[in-house]
């Protein structure tokens, strides 16, 4: 009797057949991707290679740091021939000061007029400066010619009617 009374009292959901495992095969993941055994594989290799470059660049840098030569001690003796031994004492004194530019008004002024004198005569390709002035106040400059513009779209049907003023676009025989 109580069995009866325990049935009564269940949902009338779970009175039925107990529900199977429900499976919704649009929502299920694709078997096909890449596992995480694939995944664990690659993260030890990496740490391993990480290792191994690891220690190389170690080995290296212990191996170089060794063989550094030394320098040689202050006292050694080492003899330096008299021709290879630099000049002694100061070398402002022993060496003259740079003279690049002299007398910088007079450089100036030869620029300024070495630029005239090109400005102002004929030669290889160019005219004096004057002559080119004219040319342009009575020519004007050079124009390019503008390119052909593409024709315009017209709206409308093709009817004559200006655009908005009827024709639309359906053709001559629907309207």
């Amino acid at each position: 009797m109580s069995d009866a009374k325990d049935k009564s009292r269940r949902p009338e959901t779970e009175r039925e057949n107990p529900p199977a495992e429900v499976r919704h095969p649009e929502t299920m993941y694709d078997r096909s991707d890449l596992g995480a055994r694939g995944i664990v594989y690659f993260m030890i290799a990496l740490a391993v290679t990480v290792l191994v470059i690891h220690l190389v660049s170690w080995g290296m840098v212990r191996y170089l740091a060794a063989s550094r030569v030394a320098p040689a001690p202050r006292n050694a003796a080492v003899v330096t021939p008299f021709s290879q031994a630099g000049p002694k004492g100061n070398p402002a004194l022993l060496f003259p000061a740079p003279q690049l530019q002299p007398d910088e008004v007079a450089d100036l002024n030869k620029f300024r007029a070495a630029t005239e004198e090109q400005l102002n005569t004929s030669g290889a390709g160019h005219i004096p400066i004057e002559q080119a002035i004219e040319a342009v106040a009575k020519n004007g400059l050079p124009v390019r010619p503008q390119p052909a513009l593409p024709p315009r779209a017209r709206f409308g049907s093709g009817d004559g009617t200006s655009a908005g003023g009827g024709g639309g676009t359906e053709p001559k025989g629907n309207q």
